[in-house]
């Protein structure tokens, strides 16, 4: 009966409750579009940020992380790799020796991060061979010859050099122990990976061309794991940790997600979810404000008529419950509308994207130091969807009750005599 009666009365000022209606839906649809299109911007940056460099979970000895010292590496248990790739949370791994050292020709050196990698595994893992934009990427050894002397340049590096595929590099390094490692390498291929540190730095060569150089045979410093989604790295390395701990590795082990590899990002990220909230209020309080205002006014026009209700029986407290169902239904109703909207729009960028080209004359873009794509792909789950009809339902509510008590306490015989 409260539920007819609301609408009963929201439908005697049509024009004033679908505005106030419609402009909650608005406030929502924008709300939940934003949400999504800031979920699409952050992962689009995790992404970009991990996707070549930490990836979403790392394997390393405990004294590495607290000291990246080039001695710091361990040997790999027998079908260890196989075992990774077997569990269903883990897409690829690929194991990977870190070194730095000289490279250069007889007429330009530069300092850069040698990266030892299993070709193979790195390409399944990364989107690396996607960024080869001269030559190709490293080809897989074989039993027969397991090493080959190859090199693959970031594009920055290789413009400093000055050097393209086919040209003759030497490399300097001191190794694990104490002796200086030398080689010469020949360019294989350039990638141009969108980071700006591995494009100015980075240097990948076979991973048993990196052992030898390092004179660390069999070993690595790291095996960086890819998940399927970068937000449940956390989870993944929780899972994770307990089967590290029982395999057989001489030294201690740590599993951290990309959120423990790079706290900046992460705090970045915290930071700027925690700044959003701010328009979340802004919007939220704009919405309260149209619905409070047609509540209240409402309210006054049906004094009245309140004061005949109770005169003939009605309760304080159903009187009560009738305003603040006409507030709750108001904000229900355009709430659902926005929701739908919102979800529309979301689904819709999430599909096709969003062209960031058509907001600025830009034909790249790039964010600490991480080169994005032009489109923006909005990411929609079912808390960003409901979040804004919960919280406008909250809204509506908390609305309601300031005209729904001053209705209930009306004094009759003033109401009556409209002296009120």
């Amino acid at each position: 009966m409260i539920g007819k009666l609301a609408f009963r009365n929201l439908s005697r000022n049509k024009w004033r409750s679908v505005l106030t209606a419609g402009g909650v839906a608005v406030a929502v649809g924008l709300m939940l579009w934003t949400m999504s299109f800031i979920n699409g911007w952050m992962n689009a940056i995790v992404q970009g940020t991990t996707a070549l460099t930490s990836l979403q979970v790392q394997i390393e000895r405990t004294d590495y992380v607290e000291d990246s010292a080039i001695y710091h590496a361990f040997s790999l248990p027998d079908a260890f790799l196989t075992t990774l790739d077997a569990r269903p949370d883990i897409i690829a791994a690929t194991p990977r020796l870190n070194l730095y050292g000289l490279i250069g020709n007889e007429d330009r050196s530069q300092v850069a991060r040698i990266i030892g990698v299993d070709p193979e595994r790195e390409a399944a893992a990364t989107p690396i061979t996607r960024a080869v934009i001269s030559g190709e990427w490293l080809a897989p050894t074989t039993n027969d010859q397991p090493s080959s002397n190859k090199v693959v340049l970031g594009e920055g590096l290789a413009r400093q050099l000055k050097v393209g595929v086919g040209d003759e590099l030497v490399v300097f390094l001191e190794a694990a122990d104490g002796s200086l490692g030398n080689d010469l390498l020949t360019v294989q291929g350039i990638v141009r990976t969108g980071n700006t540190g591995l494009d100015r730095q980075a240097a990948y060569v076979h991973l048993a061309d990196a052992q030898f150089l390092a004179a660390l045979d069999d070993q690595v410093h790291e095996i960086a794991l890819r998940t399927g989604d970068p937000s449940r790295a956390e989870a993944v390395a929780a899972a994770l940790a307990p089967s590290i701990q029982q395999a057989d590795f001489p030294e201690p082990m740590t599993v951290r997600p990309w959120q423990a590899v790079q706290p900046q990002m992460a705090e970045m990220l915290e930071v700027s979810s925690a700044a959003n909230w701010l328009l979340y209020l802004i919007i939220y309080l704009v919405a309260s404000l149209g619905i409070l205002n047609t509540q209240r006014m409402s309210a006054l026009e049906r004094r009245r008529e309140f004061g005949v209700l109770l005169a003939i029986g009605v309760t304080p407290k159903l009187l009560f419950r009738i305003v603040v169902a006409e507030t709750v239904v108001l904000g229900l109703v355009g709430a659902l509308a926005g929701t739908i909207l919102g979800v529309a729009l979301s689904l819709y960028h999430a599909s096709v994207g969003i062209n960031l080209a058509n907001f600025s004359s830009q034909t790249s873009f790039s964010y600490l130091g991480v080169s994005l794509s032009d489109r923006i792909y909005t990411a929609l789950d079912p808390i960003t969807a409901l979040q804004p009809l919960l919280v406008m339902l909250a809204v509506a509510l908390i609305c309601g009750l300031w005209p729904a008590v001053q209705s209930a306490r009306l004094n009759i015989t003033q109401a009556l005599s409209g002296r009120s």
